[in-house]
């Protein structure tokens, strides 16, 4: 369902305690709330919290060492992969061939990159940014080269408009936003907004560990000897 994006802005700010309810926040207010909101979502892109899963795409091989990846480069992306989870090659013939996905160390290991074939054997991504590259060894001159990849979350583009968001990302957006929101209006963080963007956080890493297969870290519970003001989220 998607929710107005000056809502969830101005939703924030009432959580911080620098509006009412029924008060329409200052121009500034929410310019202020959106670029806090959208360094969240980076956040939660970085810690691998995708909200739309894992995606799968298939780009095309033409005999090169390597690809430049994202937004407009030979493997056109539509956002930019946050991280490479599976990759195969699928052959003209139909036949699918897993490959390895390697860190730069062990592909700068691989003693012969000059080989051609029709399976890629190991790929390194090197989670450039805006745009990253791609190298593979051998070199499939055919067939295309399938990816799961991590995705980030899109940034909301202005303060008016509508954005869908998956189950449990709004209300995770709105208190963490908050949080963070509570030291530009120098107000002091509550525990039960702490608490909050810790409950609402947690469940969104247990969904995307569900989601990936991986285990979700344990929840990060209140700390009883922390004075209400600390930051946790």
């Amino acid at each position: 369902m998607a929710s107005n994006i000056s809502d969830i802005l101005t939703d924030a700010l009432i959580y911080v305690g620098a509006y009412a309810q029924g008060q329409t926040p200052n121009t500034d207010d929410l310019n202020l709330a959106l670029r806090v909101m959208n360094r969240k979502i980076d956040s939660l892109s970085a810690e691998k919290l995708s909200m739309i899963g894992m995606k799968r795409s298939a780009f095309n091989l033409t005999g090169s060492s390597s690809y430049t990846y994202g937004p407009g480069m030979v493997w056109a992306a539509t956002t930019r992969p946050i991280k490479i989870a599976s990759a195969s090659t699928l052959a003209g013939n139909g036949s699918q061939h897993a490959a390895r996905i390697q860190t730069a160390d062990a592909f700068a290991a691989i003693l012969d990159k000059s080989r051609t074939g029709i399976y890629i054997e190991d790929l390194c991504y090197d989670n450039g940014y805006p745009n990253g590259n791609v190298y593979v060894t051998p070199m499939p001159s055919g067939g295309s080269c399938v990816l799961w990849t991590y995705e980030a979350i899109p940034q909301f583009a202005s303060t008016t408009g509508t954005v869908s968001l998956a189950p449990g990302f709004e209300e995770t957006l709105v208190t963490i936003a908050a949080v963070d929101l509570c030291i530009a209006f120098q107000r002091p963080l509550t525990q039960e907004l702490n608490n909050a963007a810790l409950q609402a956080k947690q469940v969104i890493v247990e969904l995307c560990a569900e989601v990936f297969n991986a285990p979700a870290p344990p929840p990060a519970g209140p700390n009883p000897a922390s004075p209400p003001a600390q930051r946790t989220v």
